[in-house]
């Protein structure tokens, strides 16, 4: 069942005037409930436009969003109810913090949304644990937190509000390694325990091959893949060809091919590529890669 869709979506920044162009071009998508989506392009492809269109932010020159089946623009008056249902986190979303406390900020929210003051400490609790922070830094300043611990109080303000659907825009940008780790795997975390669905928007290839079930491809306003994770990474070449870093261990493997070596350049994963070198080394049966995270495309 899809839970997001575009049809023929076009946004056109300065419409009007000498200086139109198009952010997004007649993207037609389908997102699936409960999967896990990444979402890849080079700088100015329009891959954020198109998501900041998803809850609203953003309204069509044409075309149209649909969340769950309706059109999330029938009524212009009730696009603040979408918000609701399709959660956003910017890049640096820290910077949106302002409350006196940690535990202010992320029941801002909950609090918009009616909800009774019961309700709202609930969720305040549940999205601090899913986040990863310490209940001890709920009455805190969110302006004495560490960069990662403010990151984390942005993200659960958003997880408070309980989407159906998580957007997250280059949400590790600025981290450190280990920050960007742990932050991650808090996301997959409660992709798991929630079941409900999550963009994730990344410059980093061995992100988005890590956790994604599908991935869509943006190239020069345009949707031009959306597949299986390994569908879009045995096409390596392809993705170079836009400007885009495969992941590390693809390359790797992609070269491997070149000069002669009898392996599948369609690795994405460390474990993958063990398994495959072992398959052509001769010392485990061949596997399937096209399986992936996803299976076959259904596109």
């Amino acid at each position: 069942m899809n839970i997001l869709e575009t049809k023929n979506l076009t946004y056109t920044y300065s419409q009007g005037t000498p200086f139109a162009h198009d952010a997004i071009t007649d993207v037609s998508v389908a997102v699936r409930e409960g999967e896990f989506l990444g979402i890849i392009g080079h700088t100015g492809s329009g891959k954020s436009t198109l998501v900041q269109h998803l809850n609203g932010l953003f309204r069509p020159s044409s075309g149209q969003v649909l969340l769950n089946g309706r059109d999330i623009w029938e009524n212009p008056k009730a696009i603040r109810s979408v918000r609701f249902q399709v959660g956003m986190v910017f890049q640096y979303p820290e910077h949106q913090l302002f409350e006196e406390t940690v535990a202010k900020d992320i029941a801002f929210g909950p609090k918009n949304m009616g909800l009774s003051e019961e309700e709202i400490a609930a969720r305040v609790q549940k999205a601090a644990e899913f986040a990863g922070l310490p209940k001890v830094l709920l009455e805190k300043s969110p302006f004495d937190l560490s960069g990662g611990e403010k990151r984390r109080a942005a993200i659960a303000g958003v997880i408070a509000m309980d989407p159906q659907v998580l957007i997250l825009d280059e949400p590790t940008a600025g981290l450190d390694p280990m920050g960007r780790d742990d932050l991650l795997e808090q996301i997959a975390s409660y992709h798991r325990e929630r079941k409900n669905t999550v963009l994730l928007v990344s410059h980093s290839m061995e992100d988005i091959a890590k956790y994604s079930d599908r991935v869509l491809v943006m190239n020069e306003s345009r949707a031009v893949m959306l597949a299986p994770t390994a569908e879009i990474f045995s096409h390596g070449r392809e993705l170079q060809q836009m400007g885009l870093q495969v992941p590390q261990v693809t390359r790797i493997f992609m070269r491997l091919r070149e000069l002669g070596c009898p392996v599948n350049d369609s690795v994405y994963t460390v474990e993958q590529a063990l398994a495959e070198i072992r398959r052509a080394a001769g010392t485990a049966p061949s596997k399937s890669l096209s399986a992936g995270n996803g299976g076959e495309s259904r596109d």
